[in-house]
Formats: C-alpha cells, structure tokens, sequence
C-alpha cells in the first residue's frame, strides 16, 4: 500500500469519527461503543474499505458501519440458512455486488441519485448572498467529507438489505422468513426497509441511506439485536 494510501484511509477514518452520531437515534447511538467489531476478521482486512470499518488500528470509537454490517451479515445469513438451495445464488449476488460497491467507498464522494449540481449551485449562489460561506465540491470541510464518507457505507448495506427483503417478502415460499425475524411487526419492518425516504437535491446527505440507522435503531427498541448490533 502507498504512503498517499494509508494517509488517505488515516484521514477519512478521522473524518469518519469526528461525527459519530450524525443521523441515528439514541438506541443505535448506545450501540455504538469502543470496540464493536464487525462481521469479518479485522486482523485478515485488506480492502481500504475493511480497513476503514475495522479502524485500521486508528480506533474509530463511535464507527457506526460495524454496527450495520452485523446487522446486514446476521440477516443474510438467517435468510441463506432458510431458502432453497436453487435460490440460494440469487441471494449471495445480492451480496457480493454490495462488497463490489463497498470496495469503492474510501475512493469516491457519494451523491445521492436526486442530487443535482444545478439545484446544489443555485443553493449556493443564495448561501452567499446571505453572507455566509458556499460548499465548494472540490474542496469539503470534514464536516461534509464525513457525512459523504458514511453515507456511502450507509446505502451499499441498505441496497442489498432491501433487495434481499423483496425477494424473500414477495415469495409466498420465503415470506415467513421475514414474519420470523421481525416477528413483533413484520408489516412496520417491510414498511421501514423498502419505503424509500426522499432526498433533497440541493442537499448533499443522503437521508435515504441513513433509514439504514433507523431500521436497526427500531429493532433495538424491539430487542432484536445483540449489543454488536447483529440481529438475535
């Protein structure tokens, strides 16, 4: 790895932690603790983007990705462990392109689909008219920086949650599946993970991929979850 390559994930895993509890309530935001460790072995990560959940040793204390990515691994895996063998690929697809689009997090900003750079621009143009400082996209405060960094994190986990959840909730066969894991409302959490929530073009957070945090923040009330946010 280059030099300019650790000092990037360095940084981004600063810009990361400087705003632990952006967008989640407080049941999720108890979640995230020192030390919560995600699905995969931190000591075997290679990809810049393992590295950047695990901390790389840098110590993200209030990471919040370790958190959803137990909690999406837990419900692929009580998925997989119930489907049909010939249904089985379908599902592991889902999952494999989410670590495809994972890998490209730490390289690129994330922009929501809605945003557009004419509506972003107009926003600014009365920003300054105000007598207060544009957003300049080539140059973000970490502010900013962080809020685009874990939102990119946030919507390739809530892409594949609300793929997987349409496939098995559509399918008379699988529905039960679902029933079974969200047992005290199933409809609420169907309604939560694919009712799509609509961001603002001007805006650069992407609100839809922060529901990721309020569907894990409902299933702590509901007492799904154990303390490193996998489901029970």
């Amino acid at each position: 790895m280059t030099l300019t390559k650790i000092l990037y994930i360095f940084i981004l895993s600063l810009v990361l932690n400087s705003f632990p509890n952006l967008s989640y309530a407080s049941g999720l935001n108890d979640l995230m603790v020192r030390g919560v460790k995600p699905s995969f072995d931190c000591a075997k990560a290679k990809s810049d983007d393992e590295k950047i959940i695990c901390g790389d040793g840098i110590g993200m204390a209030f990471n919040g990705v370790p958190i959803i990515d137990n909690f999406y691994t837990s419900y692929y895996n009580l998925v997989i462990k119930e489907i049909n063998p010939s249904d089985k690929q379908t599902t592991k697809n889902i999952s494999l392109q989410m670590l495809k689009q994972r890998r490209q997090c730490p390289s690129k900003l994330h922009f929501h689909d809605s945003f557009s750079k004419e509506a972003f621009d107009r926003e600014n143009e009365k920003i300054a008219k105000e007598g207060y400082n544009p957003i300049d996209l080539e140059n973000l405060s970490s502010g900013y920086a962080s809020v685009l960094a874990m939102n990119c994190y946030e919507s390739v986990y809530l892409k594949a949650l609300r793929e997987i959840t349409e496939f098995i909730y559509t399918h008379p066969k699988y529905k039960h599946i679902f029933e079974q894991i969200f047992y005290p409302n199933p409809s609420k959490y169907y309604h939560l993970i694919t009712i799509k929530k609509q961001n603002i073009p001007y805006e650069l957070r992407d609100f839809d991929a922060e529901m990721v945090g309020e569907i894990i923040d409902e299933a702590i009330k509901d007492n799904l979850v154990e303390s490193n946010g996998a489901l029970k």
